[in-house]
């Protein structure tokens, strides 16, 4: 523990070191969309997304904002605000009527109504320049240099923490999470940097496989040099078509966002986050020459498993791969770096003006081989050695309609297609579509596709959302998905199928107000045991969420933000139900360096069923999400002190108090009490 406290005492002074060459430096917040997608995401995961690049990203542009007169469609999607169809529409604007004059020529534009373009002023700017031609010292002079502390600790300590009269404690590390980056970024030409990350409880050495700090990331990202459009060294991602065969970037799914539907993207990214599963590491390159581009690149690099117990070396196989990335128990630390995974691949695109088309494979080889104790509704997942898939994936514009798909095959011969159209029906009301089928043994590692499910196998379903702006106050999107599974699958001991609906309203009577209203409807089918008979029969159980939130802003220096959701989960055996409301207010004054904001928080539900998942503001970069049930009180406060006008450092103090319970959790996170305290401290230097 001594030893954790004075690594963390040296980072720090090293951060604070010097104080004179200073930048000015904004802190966004997060698009509503984004939000949306990550409360998607936990709920689909029970765990936070690590991956804050998209945050990193919009920080960037901030600070070095978009030239729309000169900027290209891929760097218009990697604002992850815009859909196809209005990329396609601002640029076939700009192509007709030439280069925009003012940043408010963007109200002409099809599709970019008020909201969307108070979402992209602070990324974009209208300007005279021409296309730059940067040098290499333009590269290593105009980007900017980050440097983050970050450290976290629950208060109470669980039970993994405690020793007892006949063992010591579960858990071989301290209570203290520390992440520590550093990264140089001039967006969408240059990147490099380092990443370090230490999880509550693991421990800092004296371990195998353990120096310091548990997990290491260090990536090099060039674009535009060598003859070649794209360099990525170290740590990087692969994304893939539409994510049948290969993504590892965050993608939207169903939810607030209507049109959201389609995966875009840069084919490679750095990957910078402290996320320890869902990348590669080695080297990959992307060449150009006119219509034609291609990418290649390969991995090596260690994961996580279960190896079983044999003498002979030559027969030991893995059970199972671990993603958790936690190294805290004996066991956990046992299966660090078990597996060691080659991966390899490549695409080829070919792009006109209004269409591509796109070939990709993607190889992985496991050493040892995978060899996991397979159950009825997962027989058929993958096991063995190797496991190679192909695909073949397309876009094209059509007058007002954008097409686009993708048809993938696993190398047993089992396949998944996904096929998707965008289309202005009329100047205020959007359509998207999208078809998916995912046969039951299609196996992939590393997919993000579009459906139901948080796998892109044993799906069909038909999805179609609609967005329509009935006037410069009122917006409508909704959608309605219909799936099913053609196979078991976990809690479903037989086919089955299922529905989702969702509306949601949005008024927005001024630039400083936002009401909206959603209703989710969504009805799946699980494993129900019956009286008097032995075996689970399948059932269908719906779960319905309201949701009211409204938003304004007051002066200059207040925000507030407040919430009701109600929840509601019904079975054969009844229905119950939960709630949720809040109230947070913000306070950024513009002549104090002082930052705050709060949130007070009261819930109630029956059970885990009925829980409600709610994004919280927190420490920058930080992708905090709360999963609420039981009965209680929840809030927090956040402080950002920015020192100077490169160092600013943040506060975070969250607590949940769960009424009438003598413990909290289970195994070894279970708390003794009522209540869980989480405290967070941050530092940012920027140069």
């Amino acid at each position: 523990m001594a030893a954790g406290w004075y690594r963390i005492t040296v980072i720090w002074l090293l951060l604070c070191g010097s104080w004179e060459k200073a930048a000015a430096r904004q802190v966004t917040e997060l698009p509503a969309v984004m939000e949306n997608a990550l409360e998607k995401e936990t709920a689909a995961t029970d765990a936070a997304s690590d991956d804050d690049e998209d945050w990193q990203q919009l920080e960037d542009f901030m600070r070095h904002k978009i030239q729309l007169n000169t900027a290209d469609g891929a760097t218009l999607q990697s604002l992850g605000i815009l859909t196809a169809i209005q990329v396609q529409e601002f640029l076939t604007y700009r192509r007709l009527l030439g280069n925009l004059v003012s940043i408010y020529e963007l109200q002409a534009v099809p599709g970019f109504e008020p909201e969307v373009i108070r979402q992209l002023l602070p990324y974009v700017k209208v300007g005279n320049d021409l296309m730059p031609h940067y040098s290499l010292h333009d590269y290593l002079h105009k980007g900017g240099h980050t440097a983050m502390l970050r450290y976290g600790r629950q208060l109470e300590k669980p039970r993994g923490y405690q020793s007892t009269a006949t063992a010591p404690p579960a858990y071989q590390g301290g209570p203290d999470k520390v992440l520590l980056r550093y990264r140089y970024s001039f967006p969408r030409y240059v990147s490099w940097g380092v990443t370090m990350e230490k999880d509550a409880g693991e421990p800092w050495s004296g371990f195998p496989k353990q120096y310091g700090f548990d997990y290491y990331s260090a990536h090099l990202f060039v674009r535009n040099v060598c003859g070649l459009k794209t360099i990525a060294l170290g740590d990087y991602t692969v994304n893939l078509g539409q994510g049948l065969l290969q993504w590892q970037a965050h993608a939207y799914g169903k939810g607030a966002a209507a049109m959201q539907v389609k995966r875009e993207g840069d084919i490679l990214r750095p990957h910078t986050s402290a996320g320890e599963n869902n990348f590669f590491r080695g080297a990959a390159a992307t060449w150009e020459q006119r219509a034609w581009q291609a990418t290649a690149f390969v991995s090596l690099r260690r994961l996580d498993g279960t190896l079983s117990a044999d003498d002979d070396q030559d027969a030991v196989s893995a059970t199972a791969l671990q993603r958790s990335g936690y190294h805290r128990t004996l066991a956990e630390l046992s299966r660090k770096g078990a597996v060691q995974q080659w991966s390899g691949g490549g695409s080829v695109r070919y792009q006109q003006h209004r269409w591509q088309l796109g070939a990709n494979i993607v190889s992985h080889r496991l050493n040892p081989g995978l060899q996991r104790e397979l159950k009825p509704y997962s027989q058929f997942d993958f096991t063995g050695t190797q496991l190679t898939g192909a695909s073949m994936d397309y876009a094209a514009y059509w007058k007002n309609v954008h097409l686009f798909g993708e048809v993938a095959a696993s190398d047993n011969g089992r396949p998944a297609i996904v096929q998707g159209a965008l289309a202005s029906v009329a100047p205020m009301v959007d359509v998207a579509m999208v078809y998916r089928y995912y046969d039951k043994a299609y196996q992939s590692f590393y997919t993000s596709s579009f459906g139901d499910g948080s796998r892109t196998v044993n799906e069909q379903g038909w999805y179609t959302g609609v967005s329509m702006l009935l006037s410069n106050r009122w917006k409508v999107d909704g959608y309605a998905d219909f799936f099913r599974f053609p196979w078991l699958k976990y809690r479903a001991d037989a086919p089955s199928g299922g529905h989702d609906f969702s509306v949601q309203a949005v008024y927005t009577p001024n630039k400083r107000k936002r009401l909206s209203l959603r209703i989710t409807n969504a009805t799946h089918a699980e494993n129900r045991k019956a009286a008097g008979n032995a075996l689970s029969v399948l059932t269908d159980v719906t779960s319905t969420h309201l949701r009211l939130q409204g938003e304004s802003t007051y002066g200059r220096s207040w925000q507030f933000r407040s919430r009701a959701e109600y929840s509601m989960y019904a079975a054969d055996t009844g229905r119950k139900t939960g709630w949720l409301a809040y109230l947070e207010a913000a306070w950024h004054p513009r002549a104090c360096p002082l930052a705050i904001n709060a949130r007070l928080t009261r819930f109630g539900t029956a059970d885990y069923n009925t829980r409600i998942y709610a994004y919280e503001r927190s420490v920058l970069y930080d992708n905090a999400v709360s999963m609420l049930y039981g009965d209680g009180w929840q809030y927090y406060l956040n402080a950002k002190w920015k020192i100077n006008r490169r160092l600013s450092c943040w506060l975070r103090i969250h607590q949940v108090i769960y009424l009438g319970q003598q413990t909290i959790g289970t195994g070894q996170e279970m708390v003794t009490g009522d209540r869980k305290t989480f405290f967070q401290f941050q530092l940012l230097q920027s140069w």
